[in-house]
């Protein structure tokens, strides 16, 4: 199949290019081309949502002319991301007029010099009325107005108040972190999102939204429940404690109670913990990929959350007597849930971790891939794999190695070597270790001290994590064991 030759608006525009050589390039490309817009980074918020109200606007622009697919934002090939697609010509003559015009507007040279920032104007105001062909960006655009902008435009307020004033009586479920979702149009199904959770209102199909919007196709759950220890908040089931943001929770509660039911918060409640866990559900999905609350109707999907390692398990069975069963169930002490590494061989053990993180839906297991056999020349790199993308979080590529140990010893840093090289090399935005072992202190502050650099996330299995999830996968256990 030809490949497809690329227009971006941007070089267009520096480059000068007349309405006569978009012509020929039309001419040429009559079958169909790749249309690319820049989006800018910017340090300011408020410069980085007019990069992508502006990215939005002429990209709607240029699809109506066309027939147009296969949208994605390119965050790998430059400096700065580029929203590309791409788009038969339907009406070449509007088309090169757009494009011409577009790029004359973004070179300055516009003959009307209000008619760029007029339009966009308009355009923002409409946005949330629009159908869009490419909600992605008016997605992003939404995220970083509500979480920095809105912080840089009421610094410049005399009176802060009237500023949230303004956005109550406009979009009062920005004040909570919230927006319409902009794919609510393309399903027809409403839901609102955050960056740290969705809301599912009571007359949207809560199964249809979850699978198109967070590839996540079906999942079991735990029941669960919310409990508050020493100022820290976590949710119990049978088989996980996970520690989440009370924030979030908080701010999804407070957007459902204030703007959708104009009810009372739950803050006002002598003893809130008592009224919520009274008056909504809670549940743990496989893995602990999110957790679902539901409140009033209304569906929380809290994606902000952190499953306790063994030792953090058992530090919370020490000072919470009231949980003692359950928590000592976790961590083991009712039932042997103990593995006996000494069965399997290096490259079973790196199978072994390929099956976790296939199960794990945090990954997104159409992505993984296994680097050769144990002991290849695998350039570090036994197992890589993207996180499942979701609206305004973008795939994090992970790097894993996988270390089987057969004796007591633990898992030093001497025995890992390279990981900073390795994760610059191949550009992960994550690091994760397998390993049979007890994972030493030496490496626990050899990777914090990286992550901390870098901003890395990190995902450490030791012999306790391993264990405590094959013993909830016993097919998986029986496989490998038995």
């Amino acid at each position: 199949m030809k490949q497809l030759n690329k227009f971006n608006i941007d070089e267009a525009a520096s480059e000068g290019m007349t309405s006569e050589e978009i012509k020929l390039f039309l001419s040429q490309n009559s079958n169909g081309f790749i249309f690319q817009k820049v989006v800018e980074r910017a340090r300011q918020y408020s410069d980085l949502v007019i990069y992508y109200l502006e990215a939005s606007y002429i990209c709607e622009q240029i699809a109506v002319l066309g027939k147009v697919k296969s949208f994605e934002v390119d965050w790998k090939s430059g400096y700065h991301s580029i929203a590309q697609f791409v788009i038969i010509p339907k009406k070449l003559e509007e088309l090169q007029e757009a494009l011409y015009e577009i790029s004359q507007a973004l070179a300055g040279e516009h003959p009307d010099e209000f008619w760029w920032p007029e339009n966009l104007e308009e355009y923002q105001e409409n946005i949330k009325k629009r159908k869009l062909k490419f909600p992605e960006l008016a997605d992003d655009y939404f995220a970083n107005l509500i979480n920095g902008a809105y912080n840089e435009y009421e610094s410049n307020y005399d009176n802060p108040a009237e500023f949230r004033s303004n956005i109550l009586k406009q979009n009062p479920e920005h004040l909570f972190g919230f927006w319409k979702c902009m794919y609510s149009d393309t399903i027809q199904q409403d839901f609102y999102v955050s960056s740290e959770s969705w809301i599912i209102p009571p007359q949207s199909d809560f199964k249809k939204i979850l699978k198109k919007y967070s590839s996540i196709e079906k999942s079991s759950f735990d029941v669960g429940s919310l409990f508050s220890l020493n100022g820290n908040y976590f949710i119990i089931s049978s088989n996980y404690v996970l520690a989440i943001s009370f924030t979030s929770l908080a701010k999804a509660y407070q957007c459902i109670s204030h703007v959708f039911n104009e009810e009372t918060s739950f803050y006002q409640h002598h003893d809130w913990l008592y009224h919520f866990n009274n008056t909504s559900e809670v549940y743990i999905s496989d893995f602990a990929g999110f957790i679902q609350f539901t409140i009033n109707g209304y569906k929380v999907i809290l994606w902000d959350q952190y499953k306790l390692s063994f030792n953090e398990i058992n530090l919370l069975n020490k000072d919470a007597a009231i949980i003692f069963r359950t928590t000592s169930a976790l961590i083991g002490l009712k039932e042997n849930i103990s593995c006996d590494w000494s069965r399997i061989d290096d490259e079973s053990f790196e199978e072994l971790c390929y099956d976790l993180i296939y199960y794990d839906p945090i990954f997104d297991n159409k992505t993984i891939r296994k680097m050769g056999k144990s002991r290849s020349r695998d350039g570090g790199r036994d197992i890589v794999v993207y996180t499942r993308e979701r609206i305004a979080y973008k795939p994090q590529k992970f790097i894993f190695q996988c270390k089987l140990i057969k004796s007591n010893s633990s898992l030093t840093a001497t025995k890992v070597l390279d990981i900073s090289d390795i994760i610059e090399q191949y550009e992960a935005d994550g690091y994760g270790i397998f390993t049979s072992g007890v994972i030493d202190s030496t490496l626990f502050d050899k990777i914090d001290k990286i992550a901390s650099r870098r901003q890395l996330k990190t995902h450490l299995s030791s012999k306790y994590e391993l264990e405590r999830d094959l013993s909830m996968l016993p097919q998986l256990k029986d496989r490998y064991f038995k």
